[in-house]
């Protein structure tokens, strides 16, 4: 393009010097050569520019598409690929789960207004992130239900680690302009069979949450 733009602008600038014989010849040809550099380093670095920009917003989509807006967690969708890279890469594996839903949300609805509801669930997920051992999966699942999964890890001590997360989570009040507010989760949790697909195994782990809710709220129950 450079060259190009060079070739043209000497080329045209001789032949009409050719043509009218003006005397300063060599340095409007030092000029012909020195305008398209100019033209062209303007241009490309505009280009450069517009691709930095357009790279820069591909990556905050990809980030919006695979992230909840209001908790900074992984999404739902993010977190079933996730689990599915899980299940192909390491057919065998031990891979553990848990479901979390926050008791009573719509009380705390109710009782804090809807931005009090936003607090809990920032809140929440805050705890949820800064509890869980690194490596550990950590997504909202939608509403106020939450999904916790680690890989290579067996069900007794996973179950342990959700376990000490939720009492610490029950010990740990949400602080709004009215006051601590204590707010509680239940758990399902669930360890992946051979061969088990990952909708399985979140159906299950949502049975175990189901009953954690029945038997009190405020708890967590194993999948059978």
């Amino acid at each position: 393009m450079v060259g190009g733009s060079i070739l043209a602008s000497t080329g045209f600038t001789h032949l009409a010097f050719t043509l009218s014989g003006d005397a300063k010849y060599g340095l409007t040809m030092v000029f012909a050569v020195l305008i398209p550099l100019v033209v062209a380093s303007i241009a490309y670095g505009w280009i450069a520019i517009l691709t930095l920009g357009l790279e820069q917003s591909r990556t905050r989509l990809r980030h919006l598409a695979h992230s909840d807006a209001l908790t900074g967690l992984a999404n739902r969708r993010a977190a079933l690929m996730e689990l599915e890279r899980w299940a192909a890469e390491a057919e065998g594996a031990p891979v553990a789960l848990a479901i979390a839903d926050i008791d009573r949300f719509k009380s705390i609805n109710d009782r804090l207004g809807h931005e009090g509801g936003d607090a809990s669930l920032v809140h929440f997920a805050a705890m949820l992130r800064r509890l869980a051992p690194e490596g550990w999966l950590v997504a909202r699942f939608g509403g106020e239900e939450f999904l916790i999964a680690a890989r290579g890890a067996l069900l007794l001590g996973f179950a342990g680690v959700i376990e000490q997360m939720r009492q610490t989570i029950a010990e740990t009040p949400l602080i709004v302009p009215a006051g601590p507010y204590c707010m509680t989760a239940s758990f399902g949790v669930a360890a992946r069979v051979d061969g088990e697909p990952v909708g399985s195994l979140i159906a299950r782990a949502d049975t175990a949450l189901y009953a954690a809710k029945q038997a009190g709220r405020n708890r967590t129950e194993r999948a059978a």
